[in-house]
C-alpha cells in the first residue's frame, strides 16, 4: 500500500509529533509499505532525508507560518506585526492564529493532489496538532472517497488546554468544534494515543465509536545498547521539558532535601528549558541542570540511574508519553510527583515506581531521597509498546477497516 503521512513537524525537528511519525514511517517501510511524507520545511537539504530516511519520499512544503506569531519576536517589526495579528487580524478570521496550519490549506491540498496524481494514495494519515491539518485532510477525503483516511490526534483538540483553545472567542471555538466534527465524520479511522483521550472522544462522539482506534505512543529498543553488564545505579535523572505549573513542587523538593542533608539525594536534569529556579545552589547543590543531550546518550544515563524523578503539572496528569515506556524498558524505577490521574494510576498499577501526590510530598518523599524506589521487573510487558509491535497491530487494524 502507498501511505502518505502528513505531519507538520518531522526530523530534524525535535518535536514529539515529528518523532512519532518518523519512527512509524520507518517501520512501515520495513514491513513492505511505500511511504511518502508531507512536512513543513526545516531548512535541511535533500541529502539529509536520503541518508536518515532511506526508502521514504519526503515532500517538504513552506511553513506559511511566521515564527514570531508564536510569541517569540526578535525585532520591533516583528513585535508590531504580532500586535496587528493578535489585535486586528484575529478579529476578522474565524481560525485560531495559534494553530500553525491555519494558512497551510492550499499548500497541503495541492501537494496531496500532486502525490495522488503521480502515484495513487491508498492510506492518508494526517496527524495533529496543528489540528487544522485534520480538517484539511477531510476535504481531500471528500474529493477522493477511494482512499482510506486516518486521523491521528496526539493532543486533546476542542476540549484541550493548549494551542490557545481555552481563550478562543465563542465563534472561534464553534469553528474548531465544526472542524473537529468534520474530520471525525470524514475519516475512516480516528486514532488517539491514550485511554484517557479515548474515553473523552467516546463521550463527545458516541455515534463514531466504531472509528476510534488506540494508536499508543511507542518506543524504539534500538536506542539502547545491548550491554548486559549490570552497572551500579546512582542518583535520580530527568530528561525533557520542565513544564510551567510545577514551580511550587520544585520549591518544596528543595526544602525537603535541605531538611534531610544525609539522604544522599542527587538529581541530574537534562533539558533545553530555561528554568532560573534551579540555580547552582538549589537544594544545597544536590540538583544539577545540564543542556539537553541526544536521546541515545540520555537513555544510557537513564540505565545507570537509580530512578527517574518527574514532576508533572495538573494539565499533564493524564499524559502517558513515550518516555515512560523507554524508562521501563531500561528497568529504571519512576518516582512521579503530580495530581491523581492516568499517569499516577499507570505507575502504581504496573508496579514501575511510586506516585506521590503533591500535598503528601513532605510526608512521603524523604524515604525515597536515597534513590531506593521500588520497581517490579517484568511485571509490565513493555515490549507491546515497541514501534515494531504497535505498527504491526496498526496494519492489521487497517485491513479490518478496508474490508
Amino acid at each position: 500500500m502507498h501511505f502518505t503521512i502528513v505531519t507538520y513537524a518531522f526530523p530534524p525537528s525535535k518535536e514529539i509529533g515529528g518523532r512519532r511519525w518518523a519512527k512509524f514511517c520507518q517501520q512501515l517501510v520495513q514491513k513492505g509499505q511505500e511511504v511518502t511524507v508531507v512536512c513543513a520545511n526545516d531548512s535541511v537539504n535533500r541529502e539529509y532525508y536520503e541518508s536518515e530516511f532511506p526508502g521514504i519520499e519526503v515532500r517538504v512544503l513552506p511553513k506559511c507560518y511566521p515564527e514570531w506569531l508564536g510569541g517569540f519576536t526578535k525585532s520591533l517589526r516583528e513585535k508590531l506585526l504580532y500586535f496587528i495579528y493578535i489585535r486586528v487580524v484575529s478579529l476578522i478570521t474565524k481560525q485560531n492564529l495559534f494553530d500553525r496550519g491555519y494558512s497551510w490549506k492550499k499548500t497541503m491540498l495541492t501537494a496531496l493532489a500532486d502525490i495522488h496524481r503521480v502515484k495513487p494514495i491508498d492510506v492518508l494519515v494526517v496527524t495533529g496538532a496543528p489540528f487544522s491539518l485534520l480538517y484539511y485532510g477531510s476535504l481531500f477525503k471528500m474529493r477522493h472517497r477511494e482512499i482510506l483516511y486516518v486521523c491521528d490526534l496526539r493532543d486533546p483538540w476542542t476540549w484541550g488546554s493548549y494551542y490557545g483553545i481555552p481563550t478562543l472567542s465563542t465563534s472561534k471555538k464553534k469553528y474548531q468544534e465544526e472542524s473537529e466534527y468534520k474530520a471525525m465524520e470524514a475519516c475512516d479511522i480516528f486514532c488517539y494515543p491514550t485511554e484517557h483521550m479515548g474515553e473523552a472522544l467516546k463521550k463527545i462522539y458516541p455515534a463514531f465509536c466504531s472509528k476510534l482506534y488506540l494508536l499508543p505512543h511507542a518506543y524504539d529498543p534500538d536506542k539502547f545498547s545491548n550491554s548486559t553488564v549490570e552497572e551500579k545505579r546512582v542518583g535520580f535523572i530527568y530528561g525533557g521539558s520542565l513544564y510551567p505549573g510545577i514551580e511550587k513542587y520544585i520549591k518544596q523538593l528543595g526544602e525537603i532535601v535541605k531538611a534531610n542533608p544525609t539522604s544522599g539525594f542527587k538529581w541530574d536534569i537534562y533539558t533545553g528549558t530555561n528554568y532560573p529556579l534551579l540555580d547552582s545552589g538549589f537544594a544545597n547543590g544536590c540538583v544539577q541542570k545540564h543542556s539537553f543531550i541526544p536521546e541515545e546518550q540520555l537513555f544510557q544515563k537513564i540505565k545507570k540511574s537509580s530512578a527517574y524523578l518527574a514532576f508533572f503539572p495538573i494539565t499533564d496528569k493524564d499524559l502517558i508519553s513515550t518516555k515512560f515506556f523507554e524508562i521501563i524498558y531500561a528497568k529504571t524505577p519512576i518516582l512521579y510527583i503530580g495530581e491523581e490521574g492516568d499517569v499516577g494510576r499507570f505507575v502504581r498499577e504496573n508496579r514501575v515506581g511510586v506516585h506521590i501526590l503533591p500535598e503528601n510530598m513532605k510526608r512521603d518523599l524523604p524515604k525515597y531521597l536515597s534513590g531506593n524506589v521500588p520497581f517490579e521487573k517484568d511485571y509490565f510487558n513493555v515490549t507491546q509498546y515497541a514501534f515494531s509491535t504497535v505498527t504491526e497491530n496498526f496494519l492489521s487494524a487497517l485491513k479490518h477497516y478496508r474490508n
